[in-house]
């Protein structure tokens, strides 16, 4: 190829499209299990709720229901992908190289939002939520504490054991919330633990024989970095609701950046290649607990 300043910018158009294509053909699995917002500023601001209103009989004057709400502070931070072309590959039209790896810098940008996810759930254990006790912990409702967290492996009795306890989950009057019901929760399981999970909801009948009670009660997730320390944990999550567990925070569309033009780009002059890249403003965080249950399958 001839390296005219034309024909650069016409192979910064290609791969920029080329990129974002790649990401778009990726079907993530966090928008199922974490709500997602945008953000003017450099801080998202949000209100939780400790407690939820119920309806009341009409008697008299409406009651207004004081909730106890807490403000959540979600700060962006800087996200890049950058990658390099050799201007000689460019050169000696090697086209179909550059075209396959940048596609595959592409679907590592589009799992990034998972592994933030994944990472949000692997430290809820030990990172607080916003009433002060880990997300996955034990939590003071009213006169009531509930545990959204186990450590049992995964197994029938302990995924039972653990959809019943989520759905006795009330408010601070005793209310049931009602979660865990709507719709199928999802049941996320590393590689390791899959064919248990499917085992578990997935087969109509017991491998003993006679139905499978569990048979269609949560649909399976498998999460790919659930592996090495976190390969026994696995997470039962709500995603029915309008509210979830977890936020996804967008400052801005992510930005297509490219530096190759040789009379301008001291990577062209010192190295001889071009580089380009993505950049994006985002945050993850916490939210409701009641809609999330883990375990680290630690038995202990």
């Amino acid at each position: 190829m001839l390296l005219t300043r034309e024909n650069i910018g016409a192979l910064s158009r290609s791969l920029r499209a080329l990129v974002f294509q790649a990401r778009e053909s990726y079907t993530p699995f966090w928008p199922r299990i974490a709500l997602e917002a945008r953000t003017e500023g450099r801080v998202g601001v949000y209100t939780w709720m400790e407690d939820f209103p119920t309806m009341r009989e009409w008697e008299g004057e409406r009651k207004v229901q004081n909730l106890s709400l807490k403000t959540i502070y979600l700060e962006n931070r800087d996200w890049e992908l950058t990658f390099a072309v050799s201007r000689k590959d460019v050169e000696d039209d090697l086209l179909d190289q550059i075209r396959t790896d940048a596609q595959e810098y592409a679907i590592r940008w589009a799992q990034h939002n998972d592994v933030l996810i994944t990472e949000l759930m692997t430290k809820g254990f030990t990172a607080t939520a916003h009433d002060g006790a880990p997300f996955f912990g034990n939590h003071r409702v009213g006169r009531q504490t509930f545990s959204n967290r186990g450590t049992a492996p995964l197994s029938r009795e302990a995924f039972r054991a653990a959809l019943t306890a989520m759905r006795g989950i009330t408010d601070a009057k005793g209310y049931p919330l009602g979660f865990f019901r709507g719709g199928k929760p999802y049941l996320i399981v590393g590689p390791s633990l899959e064919y248990a999970a499917r085992e578990i909801v997935e087969l109509p009948t017991l491998p003993t024989g006679g139905a499978n009670l569990d048979y269609g009660t949560a649909e399976v997730i498998v999460n790919p970095w659930l592996v090495g320390e976190y390969a026994a944990y696995w997470f039962l999550v709500d995603g029915s609701r309008p509210i979830k567990p977890f936020i996804l925070q967008r400052r801005s569309d992510p930005e297509w950046v490219a530096r190759d033009d040789p009379s301008t780009s001291d990577t062209v002059f010192k190295e001889n290649v071009f580089v380009y890249g993505v950049y994006e403003r985002k945050a993850v965080g916490y939210l409701y607990w009641q809609l999330a249950y883990g375990s680290t399958g630690a038995g202990s």
